[in-house]
């Protein structure tokens, strides 16, 4: 799969750098660099792009206004000296987080993670529509059919999600968010913002947490509390 993206920086030598890496990559397919955030919004609010090589600190604009300002955008690839806007940076679910001086294999590390999560959001949007039990995830540079059946719970990390099954343990680049429109009608309940857990396989039930039968205590977060107890407490 290729993948189009735009660069976006007030630094010419950073674009020269990021033009350089993405002309090596037979991955990415440049389709236009910005010296100037208001000149970069006009062109991403009119094409559909799928990756975007964004800085934060830019004059009139930064990279986090850019963001705020579409409604529907790209997989995002923070490039920036900024380490301290890293937290706030993946609360808006980007993909990843480069600091300058970025290495050529650090680059690509990141674009490998672009294209595995591309190619699973194809595969998702393909089984969407059969509304099947299982689900197939990228993981260890294969694809694997994971029956909802067989999870026993779900734990956030980051931008990567690690999928607790029966006999395996597989980590993939996900959301909860997302994996849990996706597993929307089945026995799967948000218990708190790092844990998705299967109803079926639940041991006992507090006020303050869950165990399962594997012998795992999950906690129930303050904010899904209330819905928990209402939906695992009949």
């Amino acid at each position: 799969m290729i993948l189009t993206c735009v660069i976006v920086d007030d630094e010419y030598l950073a674009i020269k750098i990021l033009e350089d890496y993405v002309s090596h990559n037979e991955s990415l397919q440049l389709a236009h660099t910005f010296k100037y955030p208001q000149e970069a919004l006009k062109f991403l609010l009119a094409n559909k792009i799928d990756l975007l090589f964004l800085d934060i600190q830019m004059p009139e604009l930064d990279g986090f206004g850019i963001l705020s300002k579409l409604e529907k955008p790209p997989m995002v690839i923070f490039t920036t000296a900024r380490p301290d806007y890293a937290f706030k940076a993946y609360e808006l679910n980007i993909l990843d987080y480069l600091l300058k001086p970025i290495s050529i294999s650090r680059f690509q590390k990141a674009v490998e993670k672009a294209v595995e999560y591309s190619n699973l959001l194809v595969m998702n949007d393909i089984l969407a529509h059969n509304r099947p039990d299982y689900m197939m995830i990228s993981a260890d540079f294969q694809v694997h059919k994971i029956c909802f059946k067989d999870i026993i719970f779900i734990e956030g990390l980051s931008e990567y999600v690690k999928i607790h099954c029966l006999t395996s343990t597989h980590v993939t680049l996900a959301s909860l968010k997302g994996l849990e429109a996706r597993l929307e009608g089945f026995p799967f309940y948000r218990v708190h913002k790092s844990f998705i857990i299967n109803k079926d396989y639940m041991k006992s039930l507090s006020h303050s947490e869950i165990i399962l039968n594997n012998g795992k205590t999950i906690p129930i977060g303050r904010v899904y509390r209330k819905e928990v107890m209402e939906a695992l407490g009949k």
